[in-house]
């Protein structure tokens, strides 16, 4: 065999023996990155645990379930030690529960607290007000009533229900003035105090206007012909006696409006020569005279212009001297008719 020959055959013995070696050294690294669970991958990132995107999906998914409380990835490895500290949650939950519990009591503890001391206030200010409605430095020793007319200054105290001697700070102002517009003669009443001892009553009486025929007794009535009280003998005011027939009732305040109208010298008579006044279907407004005998009849339709045209009138038959020939003077719907004696 020539030099040559002899040459390629080693070289042939070589490289086989080379290949071989080469092949042997990867199937057993595979082997061994295959117990492992790593594969061998193309780039070195690929050599990881694995590999690729399947290793980084599967760390982040061991490291979620070790903050959820799940076992971490060590525990995938045959043989590894898994410690799971399970003390520090029981611990906080404890905690908490503790805290909860505390602020309960010391809430319940702060309403216990409030609550007494509102009931010792409550008890406190009962017992000041008893107090002072008892001593005598606030006993009433003078009462001051202005306002009266027809009223005495007695008939007041015993409607108002008050007297000297009492406490001051005990009277209820309000039932006071309650009790004293209940009088048929009172229109408005109002009481105060003055410290340390006197009471003070100012009262507006009702002004009586008419003398009203009411359920077989004679009342004073107002100027608006409403009943004030019956006419009592050691009291007795001479007025202008009305009278409404049944149906009337609604031309009542006709009378107030008469009132101002004579008191302006709007009429042709005064109210001191009125002797009664009748409110009636026929006539309407009938005004009897004291000093004279004639009868006015004046229209309770526009009866201030009817009123206006008996005053023409009545002036008229002044000034021909036939006044005292005159019976009945009527004045309806801005007419005016006389009737004489006979």
């Amino acid at each position: 065999m020539s030099a040559a020959a002899r040459i390629a055959s080693r070289m042939s013995r070589t490289g086989s023996t080379g290949s071989t070696g080469s092949a042997s050294r990867d199937a057993g690294g595979k082997g061994v990155t295959d117990r492992l669970g790593l594969s061998a991958g193309k780039n070195r990132n690929a050599h990881s645990y694995g590999g690729g995107k399947d290793s980084r999906a599967k760390i982040t998914a061991s490291r979620t379930g070790a903050r959820e409380g799940r076992l971490p990835l060590a525990s995938m490895i045959p043989g590894a030690k898994v410690k799971v500290n399970r003390v520090r949650g029981g611990t906080a939950a404890g905690a908490g529960g503790t805290s909860l519990m505390g602020g309960l009591f010391a809430r319940l503890c702060t309403l216990v607290v409030a609550c007494v001391v509102l009931v010792g206030v409550s008890i406190g200010l009962l017992a000041g007000y008893r107090w002072l409605t008892t001593i005598e430095y606030f006993t009433i020793r003078d009462v001051q009533i202005t306002g009266l007319t027809r009223m005495t200054a007695q008939e007041v105290l015993d409607q108002a229900d008050v007297h000297q001697g009492m406490n001051l700070l005990a009277v209820n102002m309000e039932n006071v003035e309650s009790q004293l517009r209940g009088s048929p003669w009172i229109e408005s009443a109002q009481v105060t105090r003055v410290l340390p001892d006197t009471l003070k009553i100012r009262v507006s009486e009702r002004e009586p206007s008419y003398l009203v025929q009411y359920e077989d007794s004679l009342c004073y009535a107002d100027d608006e012909g409403r009943i004030i009280d019956k006419v009592k003998p050691d009291k007795f005011v001479s007025l202008p006696q009305v009278e409404v027939e049944s149906g009337m009732e609604r031309h009542l305040p006709i009378l107030e409006e008469l009132r101002r109208a004579v008191a302006d010298k709007a009429s042709p008579f005064g109210l001191d020569q009125v002797a009664w006044i009748r409110l009636s279907w026929r006539y309407g407004l009938e005004i009897r005279l004291m000093d004279r005998n004639v009868l006015l009849c004046v229209g309770v339709d526009d009866w201030k212009n009817n009123l206006a045209h008996l005053g023409l009138v009545w002036g008229d038959l002044a000034k021909r001297g036939e006044l005292e020939q005159a019976a009945i003077i009527s004045a309806q719907n801005h007419k005016v008719w006389v009737e004489k004696h006979s």
